[in-house]
């Protein structure tokens, strides 16, 4: 039991959908804007800043950070911003390269590569979880639909009728161990969705 609730706020988690565990304990840190707020939030960007707030970083910067870049003044502020928003994150400061970096820009490549349909791979579901935290540990793939049963569970199991994947972290930094996320076409389109728990 403790463990589906765990998969079940991990998924929360992981799809955008709960207020970080940080932010339920201290009142004062700002909550996770919807889509809508962030895009209203940007109005006043242009350009390339605004590119690089609702697409680039997207998801890995903090509302803090956010909040913070959409009220500077002047492109300069803007662009000291973004440079110490790399080097804040680089794991090998001094060095000529910038590893989060270079990792990061070659996530978002390969969702646009392997997750586009209808939409831009980055912003699909399959999209956000891969450049947010990185490749899965295993992918078990059904791409015709067929039953799938939980891992330590007995009897029962999963059916489905559409496309699924089945994405297990072995580890995600800040949200649990062990995590299995299940995302379905129900449109056969190529358009997954995060599903809340795969063991249900």
């Amino acid at each position: 039991m403790a463990i589906r609730i765990g998969l079940w706020i991990a998924a929360l988690a992981v799809a955008g959908l709960a207020v970080p565990v940080a932010a339920a304990q201290n009142s004062e840190e700002p909550t996770k804007l919807t889509e809508k707020q962030e895009e209203r939030q940007t109005d006043g960007l242009r350009g390339p800043f605004k590119r690089w707030l609702d697409e680039d970083v997207r998801y890995i910067i903090t509302p803090e950070e956010r909040k913070a870049f959409v009220q500077m003044a002047t492109d300069e502020e803007r662009e000291n911003f973004i440079e110490s928003f790399w080097m804040r994150r680089d794991p090998t400061p001094g060095s000529t390269e910038n590893e989060y970096k270079e990792e990061h820009y070659r996530r978002i490549a390969w969702a646009n590569d392997r997750y586009a349909s209808d939409t831009p791979g980055w912003r699909t579901e399959r999209g956000r979880i891969y450049i947010a935290y990185g490749p899965p540990d295993e992918i078990e793939s059904h791409p015709s639909g067929g039953q799938y049963r939980p891992p330590g569970e007995e009897g029962g199991g999963f059916n489905s009728a559409y496309p699924f994947e089945i994405w297990r972290y072995r580890r995600i930094e800040g949200v649990g161990r062990d995590i299995l996320l299940k995302f379905v076409d129900p449109t056969m389109t190529g358009e997954y969705r995060l599903t809340m728990d795969p063991s249900e």
